[in-house]
C-alpha cells in the first residue's frame, strides 16, 4: 500500500495534536474561545496553530459548540404502550339502615307457683337462677322488672328500662 504524502502529513498532525492534549493535562484552561471560521482544505490545519497559541489551553475547544448541552441521553428506540386504564368503577350507593328498635332480653326467670291465703293478695314465687323471689303485684324486682298484672294464667312484667310489657306463663299453679 502507498501511502501519499498529504496522509502521511495528517497523520503527523493528529498524533502532534494527540500528545499535546495528554501533555497540557487537567489544569488548562478549557474555556472556548471564538476562532474566525476559514473554508478551504486546508483550514483545519491552519486554524487549529492559531487557536491553540491564543487561549493557550485545549486545541479542540474550537469543536465545543459540537457537544449538546445537555447530558440526558435519550432512548435510541422510543417506546410505545397502548395500555388504556379501565374506567373507575361506579359509585356504590349507601344504604342507610336504620337500626332496629331495641328490645328486651328474654325473661330471666321461671314461675315456680303462687299461693294465695284468703282474703291477702296472691305471693307469686319466681326463680332466676339459684335465687327465689317472691313478689306481689305491683313489686319491682332489682329495679328492673315490675310485676304489673295477672291475665289468662300469664304474669305480665315490664322491663323498665325500655318500658316494655312481657308475659310469663304460670302453667297453671294457683
Amino acid at each position: 500500500m502507498v501511502l501519499t504524502k498529504r496522509f502521511k502529513i495528517l497523520c503527523a498532525l493528529a498524533i502532534a495534536v494527540g500528545v499535546y492534549i495528554v501533555l497540557s493535562g487537567p489544569g488548562q484552561d478549557t474555556a472556548p474561545t471564538a476562532v474566525p471560521a476559514e473554508r478551504g482544505p486546508r483550514a483545519a490545519t491552519r486554524s487549529a496553530a492559531p487557536a491553540a497559541s491564543a487561549s493557550g489551553g485545549n486545541p479542540l475547544t474550537h469543536l465545543a459548540h459540537r457537544v449538546a448541552a445537555s447530558k440526558a441521553v435519550e432512548a435510541l428506540f422510543h417506546t410505545q404502550s397502548w395500555y388504556v386504564a379501565p374506567p373507575p368503577p361506579p359509585p356504590v350507593p349507601v344504604v342507610v339502615v336504620a337500626p332496629p328498635p331495641p328490645t328486651a332480653p328474654p325473661l330471666p326467670f321461671t314461675a315456680m307457683g303462687s299461693y294465695t291465703r284468703p282474703g291477702d293478695p296472691t305471693v307469686y314465687f319466681l326463680t332466676r337462677g339459684d335465687r327465689v323471689f317472691d313478689v306481689h303485684i305491683g313489686d319491682t324486682i332489682d329495679n328492673t322488672y315490675s310485676i304489673d298484672a295477672e291475665a289468662n294464667g300469664q304474669l305480665v312484667l315490664t322491663y323498665k328500662p325500655l318500658d316494655i310489657k312481657q308475659t310469663l306463663a304460670l302453667g297453671g299453679t294457683q
